[in-house]
């Protein structure tokens, strides 16, 4: 029987099809720097900001000092409001089916728990979010400092619960080989697909289109 169910959080819980936020791999021009020298060197840093190890701001003062050997302050703290802004609008737009399939599972007794990859700036607007009151917990890889497939990110969210893995569920739209961690993790894993209509390319998962598959799939375990 299901005790539990792990949300992913972005594209699974909210979107930002319709926000469409700056991508920081795109920051090239807003800080003078050359582009292809800077994805460069912001890839290198990415996993360690996604994992609460650096700063997002120490990141793009790193990347001009080696670029350039100049750091525009005023423009880096510039670019860290913006996404904190461009991330929350993501947020406030909660859709009536997820927002209604939310409060049911948590009706029927569920514990619920978000997962989500993702920066400092990025899980600011959480603790305003209509759905966060349904969560027992939230687990962000930034504040956790580890990130999703890593099976100890699922866990540390089972435990708060009380829950055990093979009684609990993880439903997320399936990047960063999100759904083979949580089976790695011995939990039960299906592709939210109502927001991502492409499904990974490795791997097999059940595919939930709507409130009334997610509800099926919890209730057959």
């Amino acid at each position: 029987m299901t005790a539990a169910v792990l949300f992913d959080l972005y594209e699974t819980l909210i979107t930002e099809s319709t926000t469409r936020p700056t991508r920081a791999s795109a920051l090239a021009a807003a800080l003078g720097l050359e582009e292809k020298a800077y994805r460069t060197e912001w890839k290198q840093r990415r996993p360690r900001i996604v994992r609460g190890e650096m700063s997002f701001v120490d990141a793009l003062t790193e990347i001009s000092e080696s670029l350039t050997g100049r750091v525009d302050v005023a423009a880096i703290h510039h670019l860290r409001d913006e996404r904190i802004r461009e991330k929350a609008a993501a947020y406030a737009r909660i859709e009536n089916d997820v927002g209604a399939l939310v409060a049911e599972l948590a009706a029927r007794g569920i514990a619920l728990a978000v997962i989500s990859n993702g920066f400092q700036e990025d899980v600011v607007g959480w603790t305003d979010c209509s759905l966060a009151a349904s969560f027992k917990c939230a687990i962000f890889s930034c504040t956790e400092h580890v990130a999703k497939p890593d099976p100890e990110i699922y866990l540390r969210a089972v435990r708060q619960l009380g829950a055990h893995p093979s009684a609990t569920v993880y439903i997320g739209d399936g990047a960063d080989d999100e759904l083979g961690g949580a089976e790695r993790a011995g939990l039960r894993p299906a592709r939210a697909a109502w927001y991502v209509r492409a499904a990974p390319r490795h791997g097999t998962w059940a595919e939930l289109t709507n409130g009334e598959d997610v509800l099926r799939f919890v209730a057959a375990g």
